[in-house]
């Protein structure tokens, strides 16, 4: 049985961060990521992470389950496709000749060009790809797909439960919805309190997710999670910045890489690591 009683290390996290909610009550907002450093910053992020090979094992594994046939999928917060076209690329490979149809939608041009790109360079025959320049509020979607996707994205939606019922309408019937969402875990404590607003409201975590799901009547199939780390102590300032959703100040950086320090665990190179779970929500539309 754990013990229920705080480690030392534990202890030192709680009282750093309470520091920082400190430092922060009552001062302006720091600045949020801008979306051109956005995507450079997320990259080099996840070079230092486990997380998106999970991932992309996870999806590819679920995708196989949904039948050898035409298959269409919609990545809503693609970004440059790299996780897209890693399945993609997979899906083709997996039966030969099956159409597969792969449609993303990502707010910021930038990333979405390279998704376009990504995907041509598969040269795949069998695979068209295409992007809308948009957020998922203003997309004007009209098909349905076998399965729609949220990885990292759903973060930043005004409205969760109106964002999970027009989602859900775009599977076709025995199709699958999956959020994929960080819990609001030692990382993201961090970034509950430096992140700036998001139109007027904070990034939602998993239990934010699950409550939306409940208040919709969506029912889950499934809720799971994926254990990654991340490996933050030699970052740079960027990737620090990128970790928790703000441009920090210099005063701040050394507090938090101690915070970081703290929350660590040892990875399979026996170098501090510091856990980085995302949760995987399952709907299936009957």
């Amino acid at each position: 049985m754990t013990s229920l009683v705080p480690t030392p290390s534990t202890e030192v996290a709680a009282a750093l961060l309470d520091d920082l909610r400190d430092a922060r009550r009552g001062a302006a907002a720091l600045p949020a990521l801008q979306p051109d450093s956005y995507a450079r910053d997320h990259a080099a992020f996840e070079r230092r992470s486990d997380q998106r090979g999970l991932i992309a094992d996870h999806l590819a594994g679920r995708l196989a389950e949904l039948g050898d046939g035409p298959l269409s999928v919609l990545s809503v917060g693609c970004g440059d496709g790299t996780l897209d076209v890693r399945l993609a690329e997979g899906l083709v490979r997996a039966v030969p000749g099956r159409p597969v149809r792969y449609v993303g939608i990502e707010p910021w041009s930038g990333s979405a060009g390279l998704f376009t790109a990504e995907m041509a360079a598969l040269g795949a025959r069998e695979l068209s790809a295409e992007v809308q320049v948009a957020s998922f509020a203003d997309a004007v979607v009209d098909e349905t797909f076998d399965a729609v996707v949220f990885v990292h994205s759903i973060y930043y939606v005004a409205d969760l439960e109106l964002t999970l019922r027009k989602a859900l309408a775009l599977v076709r019937p025995g199709g699958q919805l999956w959020v994929l969402n960080a819990p609001r875990a030692a990382l993201n404590a961090l970034v509950d309190v430096l992140a700036p607003p998001l139109d007027d409201h904070r990034q939602w975590f998993s239990s934010d997710v699950a409550e939306a799901f409940h208040a919709t009547g969506i029912v889950l199939d499934e809720i799971s999670t994926l254990d990654a780390l991340v490996e933050l102590a030699p970052a740079g300032d960027d990737v620090l910045d990128f970790a928790v959703q703000a441009r920090l100040t210099p005063e701040l950086r050394r507090p938090v890489r101690a915070y970081l320090d703290a929350v660590s665990v040892p990875g399979a190179d026996g170098e501090p690591h510091v856990p980085h779970p995302v949760d995987v929500f399952v709907a299936t539309r009957l």
